[in-house]
């Protein structure tokens, strides 16, 4: 029940400070404390009827709120494992988005994007950039990011053309913003994010993440996906003050369900929901998954998105 008890705290009450922050990537776990909880302490309170007062009030005082700990925990789960549908007005993208860890197998990572429209690539060195097959390159001719120039960071590879890119605020890993001309949606704006992680210490995870959230308020309303890694479980804050102001998680809207993505190529199977792609009201996704490839600590997330209500397709 204690630790359970300080999943939902930290729920209630988001961190921002590194530890708790790190503490709080297990909140979606404490359904694994509540169900014993409320079963033994259940059963104890039975147990005790012929006891004292005191004995019996305590425990079924505890059973109650195990019972109230378990039902709030589902109710901040479950919404994941709902599908909540919106009007398809055009045809569907493909994106994909991955940490290479600056040393994903590059051909694992160019067979994995066959297929996809858009691929967005964080913690991708230069030096990885320029693995990449030519086959890869081929087929995503237009490309913008850091790793591109100088500094590991995003990248953003699209077959579609690029028609203006922005450096997001300075950060630990460069993130970057692109526009493409899509013949599916017309101008999509793609954000490739990486804020620094709770490891990083002097609260870089909140100040990362509060200018991300700061730099996306100041955008206007063209079509946007968010794709990367961001650090954060969907119980965080910063990912609940995102919703918040609009977005969604493509794997909520499809109802994809409890999504795992770190750590990825360990003998035990990943953990935390870290890797994400949100998108704003314009748009819906239609499917959602994950794929993994060698010798990165990430799985890769794909999400299939389409234009909704208020979004038409482009004249052909």
């Amino acid at each position: 029940m204690v630790p359970a008890l300080a999943g939902a705290a930290l729920r209630i009450v988001p961190p921002t400070d590194d530890f708790p922050a790190l503490l709080a990537s297990f909140i979606p776990y404490a359904l694994l404390g509540w169900v014993p909880a409320v079963l033994l302490l259940g059963a104890a309170a039975v147990r005790a009827r012929r006891s004292g007062n005191l004995a019996r009030v305590s425990l079924v005082s505890l059973t109650l709120v195990s019972v109230a700990g378990l039902l709030a925990s589902i109710a901040w789960q479950a919404p994941a494992f709902v599908p909540n549908p919106r009007p398809v007005t055009t045809h569907t993208i493909t994106i994909i988005s991955l940490n290479v860890h600056q040393k994903a197998d590059p051909t694992a990572v160019a067979k994995q994007a066959t297929g996809a429209d858009v691929a967005t690539f964080v913690e991708a060195s230069p030096s990885w950039v320029d693995t990449l097959p030519l086959s890869f390159r081929e087929d995503f001719p237009y490309a913008v990011g850091a790793p591109l120039q100088s500094e590991p960071g995003s990248v953003i590879f699209s077959r579609y053309p690029i028609t203006s890119s922005e450096a997001l605020p300075t950060s630990s890993f460069q993130q970057w913003s692109a526009t493409v001309e899509t013949p599916q949606l017309g101008p999509l704006r793609v954000v490739a994010v990486h804020p620094c992680n709770p490891f990083c210490g002097r609260k870089l995870w909140s100040v990362e993440h509060t200018q991300l959230r700061a730099w996306l308020i100041a955008q206007d309303a063209t079509p946007t996906v968010i794709a990367g890694d961001f650090n954060a479980v969907d119980d965080h804050g910063p990912m609940r003050a995102l919703y918040g102001d609009g977005y969604d998680s493509a794997a909520n809207l499809v109802g994809a369900g409890f999504i795992r993505t770190y750590p990825a190529n360990r003998r035990i199977p990943p953990l935390l929901g870290i890797d994400h792609v949100l998108v704003n009201d314009r748009l819906t996704a239609t499917e959602f998954d994950t794929f993994q490839v060698p010798y990165t600590d990430h799985l890769g997330v794909r999400a299939v998105i389409a234009g909704t209500t208020g979004t038409s397709a482009p004249p052909r």
